[in-house]
């Protein structure tokens, strides 16, 4: 499809700071919101336009459990609820269902195949029986896989590859920075299993994950570790408005490490945290081999590039083959201005 043809009817499931951000968006471009739906509170029954902080655009959100998906005219939902496939899944059942193409906010949504081959298995049918593709992405899409993936274009060996971030979490959220720790004692972190299952386990492991699989490589074994990050001086906490005293949690340190059968081992180290004043979000993919390269990527408006590489897939998406696709399967990342 060509881009000056697009103009999508769009429904947004789950109306949180990505989910409002993607509403924008689609405002702006003019195009028709023709769905809004989220979990059960306030935002239900509020005209979509005046709950962005806009005039009126004559839509109601709606309770997701109770709303009538026969009558939805989509031709893309976004889904933006939860980095688990498994808590998403009532979503995106609806929404294919619907006839809507779905694309997903949330991590393990990037690649549903490796992460969760039962649910994955549900898409692909789901998606098949109704002539739909469905799609995880959001800022990962350039800041990690795409820029791990073109780390090793120059390359004609390669020894490993490490993915290191820091990332400003509160950004999108104040409540993200809770759940990654922040402020608690180390005793109240571990004993709210921060990094256990119901927490941060197996994030880090999805982005090296899809560039091994983009690049073709078995993976032979994973490790991984999750440990909470205190500082040994008091901070003044810009999100939290409170004073941190040294020892408290920041945030959450998640390290990877991924061997392969072709013996490349890649590794990942991820930092979900409170930022000093001084300091930026920084994504690096440092490339061992002949030659020896490096990719830096510097995020200064992390909290807007979540919705913005998810709402700039979008042409991608509709004119996409119907069932799973990956983010590596597609082009890099393309601006929505041109659409």
């Amino acid at each position: 499809m060509e881009s000056s043809q697009i103009s999508p009817r769009i429904a947004i499931y789950g109306l949180g700071f990505v989910g409002q951000q993607l509403a924008g968006f689609a405002l702006d471009k003019g195009w028709e919101i023709v769905g809004a739906y989220n979990r059960a509170g306030e935002k239900i029954g509020q005209d979509l336009g005046s709950l962005l902080g806009r005039d009126p655009i004559g839509l109601r959100v709606e309770d997701c459990d109770t709303a009538d998906y026969s009558r939805l005219t989509a031709d893309i939902a976004f889904v933006a609820v939860s980095d688990r496939l498994e808590v998403n899944y009532p979503s995106y059942e609806r929404l294919m269902s619907a006839g809507a193409n779905i694309l997903c906010h949330g991590a393990e949504s990037c690649n549903p195949r490796r992460l969760n081959p039962g649910i994955a298995e549900k898409l692909q049918v789901l998606a098949l029986k109704n002539n739909v593709t469905f799609t995880g992405g959001g800022i990962w899409d350039m800041t990690r896989i795409w820029a791990g993936i073109l780390s090793v274009g120059p390359n004609t060996e390669i020894t490993s590859m490490t993915h290191t971030s820091f990332t400003d979490i509160a950004r999108q959220g104040v409540h993200l920075l809770r759940f990654c720790g922040a402020g608690l004692s180390v005793d109240e972190y571990l004993s709210n299993d921060v990094g256990g299952k119901t927490g941060l386990a197996g994030i880090a492991i999805i982005p090296p994950l899809c560039v091994i699989d983009a690049l073709g490589l078995d993976v032979s074994d994973i490790e991984e570790n999750l440990e909470p990050i205190v500082w040994t001086q008091d901070h003044d906490s810009h999100w939290l408005q409170q004073n941190l005293r040294a020892g408290t949690v920041v945030g959450t340190r998640m390290s990877v490490e991924i061997l392969t059968k072709q013996g490349i081992t890649v590794n990942a180290c991820f930092e979900y945290r409170d930022f000093r004043e001084d300091e930026q979000e920084e994504m690096i993919w440092k490339v061992q081999g002949k030659p020896s390269m490096e990719v830096r990527v510097v995020r200064e408006a992390s909290h807007m590039a979540s919705a913005s590489s998810l709402f700039n897939r979008i042409p991608d998406v509709l004119a996409a083959k119907s069932g799973i696709r990956e983010l590596w399967t597609y082009p890099p990342l393309r601006p929505s201005m041109f659409i």
